[in-house]
């Protein structure tokens, strides 16, 4: 059994599991993964008072882990809609132009800020915050061909963090 930070997580079969265990007998939800954003999606509904408070979101956000399932790029786009998340789907490389902005990042960095947000149970270290990874273009990249549809990101920046935090309300797998 792995754990992180005092969580207790599942077994790990040729993968490490993280975030608090939500119900026995819970699957880690495997990252990257269109499940894995999913899921998020799911947390984002469960908890719309938050979302309220934070104020409403309106655009496509694109994700990108460079090194994803053997080697080529994972990128999904999830849309939102005010307090929800719409839709969440696979992309490939030439959909892009449907999100507003895309980040970009390798697997290992995508991994240490979850970590850091399960550690933190539901809080990231300051230094794996989106703002902080993204402020000087790496480890996380923001892409966009319209200035004024990346400007969206960092517009969203707060609930977009507490999308990913709400990873923290389930396991994590990641690839060996």
């Amino acid at each position: 059994m792995s754990s992180v930070a005092g969580l207790a997580a599942g077994p790990a079969v040729g993968r490490e599991t993280v975030g608090a265990v939500p119900a026995a007998g819970s699957a880690a939800i495997p990252f990257p993964s269109r499940a894995w954003f999913e899921a998020l999606a799911a947390r984002v509904r469960e908890q719309r008072v938050r979302w309220e408070h934070l104020g409403y979101v309106d655009c496509v956000a694109g994700f990108t882990v460079l090194d994803g399932p053997g080697g080529a790029p994972f990128r999904v786009q999830v849309s939102f809609d005010e307090f929800d998340v719409v839709d969440v789907r696979e992309a490939r490389e030439d959909e892009g132009a449907r999100a507003d902005f895309v980040l970009e990042a390798d697997l290992a960095t995508w991994r240490a800020m979850i970590e850091s947000i399960a550690a933190g149970h539901g809080r990231p270290a300051l230094e794996q915050t989106l703002n902080r990874l993204s402020h000087m273009g790496k480890p996380i990249a923001v892409r966009s061909d319209d200035p004024l549809r990346r400007d969206l990101y960092f517009r969203y920046n707060q609930s977009l963090q507490e999308f990913v935090n709400a990873s923290a309300g389930f396991r994590t797998a990641f690839p060996d």
